[in-house]
């Protein structure tokens, strides 16, 4: 059908709701011929987020649940508001899954028993009700329970198009078949096959973990009964009857047939019927997803791995005792979907514990006496009410709780002098779980009883890739290598990884495509991880995009320690692996550092190595860190978004300028983890060309020459020196420095010949510019000697070294060790000459000075005594 443009809320006439986002509401959209923008509405009063098109003639306003919030109380709080806001709707639906209760007498038609993948719908026949609560009801002494909740009947106009409805399907007659074909194409939705139909008697109770398939169940425990053939599998299967709903999942066989016999031949039980049901009347339509026994297997599809976590935290919540339990890790490193997974596992395993997200709302949930008072303190109420054993089992999960303050500062509204974390209820059939993103949080919060998350394993975060990814896709994870870059790339993390799958889907693009967008610049990859995209499994109004969580935590950084911010903006602007403790900015107390590190620690936005370094004397070990590779890009965009970059480049540079040595062996092994840094920061573009930035190459390449780094440290000193005569000209004494610099790292080579050509044009230029006598131009001389020695060219050696000498003995004194390294010079060129006795007696001449100067115990004198 043709769009007919923007649709405003009076011109929707059908509702179907869908409880379930994680699994009935993408199938809903497949089943759509168009899809509208969602007209305007106030979203003061109504917090739903709604999804409007047209099947056939009849526009359609899907609503779902928000993830995890099921049951009846929150189905009712879902349509109490899209009843307002739609007011011309005339019809609802509610679709989804449920368990099937399978007739008590084997048929001999395997279509007339309940199958997996059968439709059930909500029949009024005979007088009966269509649905009934369940748990609603008398108990007798007898033993007996006398249902006495019933739902209202469907609306008529749906009762009548079913009845048509069914009439076509008896005679073969398909009015739906574009939407079901649809359906089909799409794998995720398609039949599981007849392997994983197995009704198994109720009193058999499942073997192995669980979520686990039933191949350690025993086989023999299953009912006996026809079983549906391949063409029956493509076959759409009615059943009209009874349906059960309640607000708990049934995973007992015994209880299912139970409530079979109590609701009078229930063929279906579901969890959110009633709810709607408050609100208007409604069609209930459940396709089979399980038998509601002990072999169901719930575990929602989008949630893999983590099964240490997720046994201890099971182990926690099960255990007698109010149990405290903090989960705590990097922003987007899965916090809330594995304190999700295990409230579903929770209400999976004890249908009787009640389950708490949202703990501002518990009390409206709960219908505690008085809670809707204007002068209730509901705080007071709610805790009371929990604490009270006879409420029975209960499990909170407080998720987010990043800033302390809000739950231990005390309240300026309490007399008494308490803290919200005071009003916690406190039950032995109670646990709570908090998610928070900073250790120290964690350790307030739940004391010992902490759970670290950290990057996901390899073959989960493959398996979160192929569950992420559409079946169409599944193709791109046959290359292992190119999975193994993109996953490294995106440091393992969750949220990036379901980001980054996110956009891969909506473009249609590769894996390889992705990660040469990534690489291809900072700018790219920080674009890519700022895409917002629809995650079910997080909140309505929380912004998705990776970077956005670490902002968040970043904000608590800046408020709560300063110095912390500063200490990881000066990071951002190193290579990101082994800082140095030394390295980082000075002039703070020991316990003001230790506080900032721990901090940035505690967010997990950096982490602590500790390596033992050995010097040849000495022994030293020196803490350092590595900032998480997300969390660095992450910053660099913050500080550029903030104008921040190029004053931090600048700070961080003139730290560098300051602690990196001008190429010493003392100290080296401390000066040596600076260096990576001091390379890195030079090659921004926000840092070249400055007088810092000359200042820190010309240390780097000294360095480089003392570790006999040659060829490195000849590369640096060009550098230096095209920079200096750029700045300076060709004639400044700095730039002569720079040039005699190239020389010597040339002569280290064994390269004679290019290092003399440099020397004679420094020797000039120093000579015209500074004279003969200054010190600069007396080291190139004594350079030149020992590069024309090694050139075999000794007679010019000698008279070069002997016009140093005389130079150095004018403007220093015989004495001075500058003087005493040019009379070795001049030795040295006459033994080459084979003048020994000359050499000799420069020899014993020298020898005397140094023992005069240094002593007789000094390594140079030794030297002389070798010589």
């Amino acid at each position: 059908m043709d769009s007919p443009g923007q649709l405003n809320c009076a011109d929707y006439h059908v509702a179907w709701i869908c409880s379930l986002s994680n699994v009935e509401l993408a199938p809903v959209i497949l089943m759509l011929d168009e899809r509208y923008s969602t007209p305007p509405y106030n979203t003061h009063y109504d917090e739903n987020t709604y999804v409007c098109g047209a099947i056939a003639d009849h526009t359609v306003v899907i609503a779902t649940c928000p993830h995890g919030e099921t049951a009846n109380v929150n189905a009712a709080w879902l349509t109490g508001s899209i009843f307002k806001t739609f007011p011309n709707i005339g019809m609802a639906v509610l679709v989804g899954i449920g368990g099937g209760i399978p007739q008590p007498e084997v048929s001999e038609d395997a279509l007339d028993d309940i199958h997996l993948g059968d439709v059930v719908i909500g029949w009024a026949g005979n007088g009966k009700p269509a649905s009934v609560y369940r748990d609603r009801g008398r108990s007798k002494v007898d033993g007996q329970f006398e249902i006495i909740g019933t739902m209202q009947n469907p609306d008529w106009r749906l009762i009548n198009a079913l009845s048509v409805l069914t009439i076509d399907v008896e005679l073969g007659i398909i009015t739906f078949h574009d939407q079901l074909q649809r359906l089909q194409k799409n794998k995720k939705f398609a039949h599981p096959g007849l392997k994983h139909d197995l009704l198994f008697r109720a009193r058999y109770r499942h073997t192995g973990d669980y979520g686990s398939d039933c191949t350690s169940c025993n086989q023999s425990e299953l009912v006996q009964r026809l079983q549906r053939s391949k063409d029956d599998k493509h076959k759409l299967v009615f059943h009209q009857g009874r349906i059960a709903t309640g607000n708990s999942v049934i995973q007992d066989g015994e209880l299912r047939d139970e409530i079979r016999k109590r609701c009078k031949g229930a063929l279906c039980v579901e969890m959110e019927a009633a709810g709607v049901d408050v609100n208007r009347k409604c069609l209930v339509i459940r396709g089979t997803s399980d038998y509601a026994d002990s072999h169901k297997n719930d575990v929602p599809l989008s949630f893999v791995g983590r099964k240490t976590q997720l046994d201890d935290l099971g182990a926690y919540i099960s255990s007698e005792g109010c149990q405290r339990l903090a989960i705590y890790g990097l922003g987007g490193c899965g916090k809330t979907a594995l304190a999700l997974e295990s409230a579903y596992r929770t209400r999976e395993r004890q249908p009787a514990r009640t389950v708490f997200w949202a703990y501002l709302e518990i009390g409206t949930l709960l219908r505690i006496p008085g809670i809707a008072d204007d002068n209730a303190d509901v705080k007071r109420l709610v805790k009371a009410w929990l604490s009270d054993e006879g409420f029975g089992l209960w499990l909170i999960v407080i998720d987010n709780a990043d800033d302390i303050s809000v739950l231990l500062d005390l309240l300026e509204t309490e007399s008494s002098g308490c803290c919200l974390i005071d009003f916690l209820p406190h039950s032995r059939k109670g646990s709570v779980v908090f998610t928070t993103r900073t250790r120290k949080v964690a350790i307030d919060l739940a004391s010992r009883a902490i759970m670290p998350l950290g990057e996901l394993a390899g073959e989960e975060a493959e398996e979160v890739l192929k569950t992420r990814l559409l079946p169409d896709n599944h193709y791109l994870l046959n290359d292992n290598q190119v999975v193994h870059v993109f996953l490294d790339m995106l440091a393992f993390l969750a949220l990036a990884v379901v980001q980054a799958v996110a956009f891969i889907n909506k473009n249609n693009s590769t894996l390889a495509e992705y990660i040469s967008i990534y690489r291809d610049s900072k700018e790219d990859a920080i674009e890519l991880l700022s895409k917002d995209f629809e995650d079910h499994g997080r909140y309505r109004d929380m912004k998705n995009p990776v970077v956005t969580t670490w902002y968040i935590s970043f904000k608590q950084i800046r408020k709560q320690n300063p110095l912390a911010a500063d200490y990881l903006s000066f990071m951002a602007c190193t290579t990101g692996e082994k800082i140095p403790e030394s390295l980082l900015l000075p002039g703070h107390s020991t316990q003001a550092v230790i506080g900032a590190v721990g901090m940035l620690d505690a967010y997990a936005f950096i982490t602590e190595r500790r390596e033992r370094q050995r010097g040849r004397e000495t022994q030293h070990q020196e803490r350092t860190f590595d900032m998480h590779r997300l969390v660095n890009l992450a910053m660099h965009n913050w500080l550029k978004e903030h104008q921040q970059w190029d004053g931090w480049v600048n700070r961080t540079l003139a730290r560098l300028v300051e602690i990196v040595p001008y190429g010493s062996y003392k100290r080296r092994e401390i000066w040596t983890a600076y260096l990576p840094h001091a390379m890195d920061i030079v090659e921004l573009p926000e840092a070249c060309n400055s007088e810092d930035s000359v200042l820190l190459l010309d240390r780097i390449g000294r360095c480089e020459q003392t570790l006999g780094r040659y060829e490195a440290a000849e590369a640096t000193h060009r550098k230096v020196l095209k920079q200096r005569e750029k700045l300076l000209g060709k004639k400044n004494p700095h730039t002569l420095t720079s040039m005699n610099e190239v020389a010597l790292a040339l002569s280290y080579q064994g390269r004679y010949a290019e290092a003399d050509k440099m020397y004679q044009e420094t020797l000039a230029l120093e000579e015209k510019m500074l004279g003969e006598e200054h010190s600069d131009t007396l080291t190139s001389m004594n350079n030149m000697e020992f590069v024309l020695n090694n050139q075999g060219k000794y007679t010019e050696a000698e008279e070069m070294h002997q016009k140093t000498l005389a130079l150095r003995e004018k403007v220093l004194g015989k004495e001075h060790p500058e003087t005493l390294i040019s009379m070795n010079g001049v030795a040295l060129a006459l033994g080459n000459q084979g003048k020994y006795t000359e050499a000799e007696k420069m020899y014993q001449e020298m020898l005397a000075l140094r023992e005069k100067v240094f002593g007789k115990d000094h390594r140079k004198t030794f030297n002389s005594i070798y010589n």
